[in-house]
Order: C-alpha cells, then sequence, then structure tokens
C-alpha cells in the first residue's frame, strides 16, 4: 500500500511540476490588439529568382499601390490602420514551378500572421491581421 501511495504523490509531484515549468515559460508574443489601430509591417518574401511585381497594402486605412521590379523580398515602413483593415496582397513571377512567396505580418519586429505559401511561376499572395 505504501508503494501504491508513492506512485500517487510522485505522479502528483510531476504533474504540478510539469504545470508550473510550463506555465514560467518566457512569452514575447505581441498582443494583437481586438479593436482599435494596429502599428504593423508587412513583408513579402519569394524563393531564389522570385521577382515580386505587384504590392497593394492598406497605411491608414486607404489602399496604397506598388508596383515594379522589387527582386524576391520587399518589407514596408511601419503602418497603422484599423485592425480589420491590416492587409496586403502581392504578385510575383518565379523562374520555375518549384517557386514561392508568401507574405507576413508583423507587430514589433515579430510575425503575427502568415500566409500559405504559393508555389509556381505566376506567385499571388493574399494575407490579412484578422
Amino acid at each position: 500500500m505504501k508503494t501504491f501511495k508513492s506512485i500517487i504523490y510522485a505522479s502528483i509531484f510531476a504533474f504540478i511540476s510539469i504545470i508550473f515549468i510550463a506555465s514560467c515559460s518566457d512569452n514575447d508574443d505581441p498582443v494583437i490588439p481586438q479593436t482599435g489601430n494596429v502599428k504593423a509591417t508587412y513583408r513579402i518574401i519569394g524563393s531564389s529568382g522570385v521577382n515580386i511585381t505587384s504590392i497593394v497594402f492598406q497605411e491608414n486605412n486607404t489602399p496604397v499601390t506598388r508596383r515594379g521590379d522589387f527582386g524576391a523580398e520587399w518589407t514596408s515602413h511601419e503602418v497603422e490602420n484599423e485592425g480589420y483593415r491590416t492587409i496586403i496582397n502581392a504578385t510575383a513571377s518565379g523562374p520555375s514551378d518549384q517557386s514561392t512567396l508568401k507574405a507576413q505580418i508583423l507587430i514589433d519586429g515579430k510575425v503575427v500572421k502568415e500566409s500559405p505559401v504559393s508555389q509556381g511561376k505566376i506567385l499571388v499572395t493574399s494575407l490579412s491581421l484578422y
């Protein structure tokens, strides 16, 4: 009986230890406000050889369009929007069917949301915060 109690106490101790250690983990994730304005940075990332040619994003709740040859990566300056208007779209061309493109939204320098990867020679990505 003493062995059984020892096993129970050891199990409870282990369970409490795991919960304590998990609760003490360092959580530096940025907080995404549910209402109000958000200051964010947009990033578009393509694989090697990709050329981003068109970018549309929201800044101060107004659409901004950029066209050109931006290469494989592009990052905006920090923009402010109402949270639900934090949106970015981009198009690009790639050298092969394995070329990829994705969009990210960053708050306080940390990625808070990332689009699924687009793959192919013609690439399109879109992402919104909510």
